[in-house]
């Protein structure tokens, strides 16, 4: 991804600060006389819009109503003081027209250069992560969170095609990503799934208008000896409209009206939520040809299990293989024992999802309904599968069956 320029420095103008700024970042945000009945962000970014075109009037005109409605979005404070200070006087930096505090200065220039980024790093109409590969037939929605770019993007299940249907902007902790320890501060990166919710009355304050809860540490992250605990997907502090891109304790959050938006749509378990630094969005047909060569890996496992040739089956397991009871020698004399006995073996699998882990390509994370039968023995259970990349063949490291509101 490309960088995006230093806001903390420009020349001084007797205007507003933010015209050098919009005539600095490549992007073009057309204002409209509608635009005060857009949703917050959209009217900060139209008065941004309005200034690149040199409307002051216009900018002012919505920062007065943005303020008025969302008095705590302090961003649209700062920008607003600032065009108030540039018609008396030259301003040579944001916020130098206050006493802003350096800390909380940093913190809304980081989030206004996400904000602004939004435009410019809007992701082409129909084309879909190259991470979220397939979503079982049960899964209505699928949460992706770009870290680079402090956007939350919500996908809808369209008859197993992913469309984008809503994106927010989104802070993470503020000890950066890739969590591994408890108190790092840092989210999580990889392939999560909502666990329930949490209402406010049960939160403190500063977690705003609800939570849906995450299952970090998910089976992977256990084995990787990862700790810590409570990553939720939550809103904002109820006296403050949004934080900066770093703010958290590693949880993602959103201000409070578009939390309760997410919160009424997505379901509160299983919901997959895809974390990652950056994404590659893919067209639909290159999508679905790497989508069908996921599937057929997993199909391939299945096929190799029902022809009762062990040595076959076992040859998609890693030796590195561990379901957290067993490694991989106890687990392949386990199922030579089993598939000898066995006169027939039939194994269908219905709502198959697969998700790669975003930032890294040598994961991918497959979950089904797994439908079992032999001559002696029927059963029916969700499995859970971690396939990774060992010299270019695909191999499960991991399996078992999740249990609910657990990783």
């Amino acid at each position: 991804m490309k960088s995006l320029p230093d806001l903390t420095v420009v020349k001084p103008c007797k205007r507003a600060l933010l015209i050098s700024l919009c005539v600095l970042l490549p992007f073009n945000l057309q204002a409209q006389e509608s635009d005060l009945n857009l949703d917050q962000e959209s009217l900060l970014l139209a008065s941004l819009g309005d200034l690149q075109q040199n409307q002051m009037n216009g900018a002012m005109t919505k920062l007065r109503a943005l303020i008025k409605e969302q008095p705590d979005f302090k961003l649209a404070q700062l920008i607003y003081a600032d065009l108030m200070a540039a018609q008396v006087g030259t301003i040579s930096a944001i916020g130098n027209n206050g006493q802003t505090d350096p800390k909380a200065l940093q913190g809304l220039i980081s989030e206004a250069r996400a904000r602004m980024s939004v435009d410019r790093y809007k992701p082409q109409p129909g084309t879909i992560p190259g991470s979220l590969l397939q979503m079982s037939p049960d899964q209505k929605h699928v949460i992706v969170v770009d870290t680079g770019l402090s956007r939350l993007y919500l996908f809808e299940n369209h008859d197993g095609v992913p469309q984008l249907i809503r994106d927010y902007y989104v802070s993470y902790g503020r000890g950066g990503v890739d969590k591994r320890a408890r108190g790092d501060l840092k989210t999580p990166l990889g392939v999560y799934f909502t666990t329930g919710r949490l209402t406010d009355e049960q939160l403190p304050p500063r977690y705003g208008s609800g939570a849906l809860p995450i299952n970090y540490p998910n089976a992977w992250d256990q084995r990787l000896g990862h700790t810590g605990s409570g990553i939720w997907v939550h809103g904002s502090p109820k006296d403050t409209f949004s934080r900066p891109p770093q703010a958290s304790e590693g949880c993602l959050s959103l201000s409070n009206n578009h939390f309760t938006e997410l919160d009424s749509i997505v379901d509160l378990a299983e919901t997959p939520v895809l974390i990652g630094t950056s994404f590659e969005w893919l067209d639909q047909a290159s999508w679905k040809q790497k989508q069908k060569a996921f599937a057929q890996v997993v199909d391939g496992w299945r096929k190799d299990w029902e022809s009762r040739n062990t040595d076959i089956y076992l040859s998609h397991y890693s030796k590195q293989f561990n379901n957290g009871d067993v490694g991989f020698k106890g687990f392949a004399e386990h199922k030579r024992r089993v598939n000898s006995s066995k006169s027939f073996i039939n194994v269908d699998i219905e709502n198959l999802s697969i998700y790669q882990h975003p930032d890294n390509p040598d994961m991918f994370i497959a979950t089904f309904t797994q439908n079992y039968k032999s001559d002696n023995y029927s059963n029916r259970s969700v499995k859970r599968q971690y396939w990774i990349n060992e010299e270019g063949r695909w191999h499960i490291a991991y399996e078992g069956e999740p249990q609910k509101g657990k990783p």
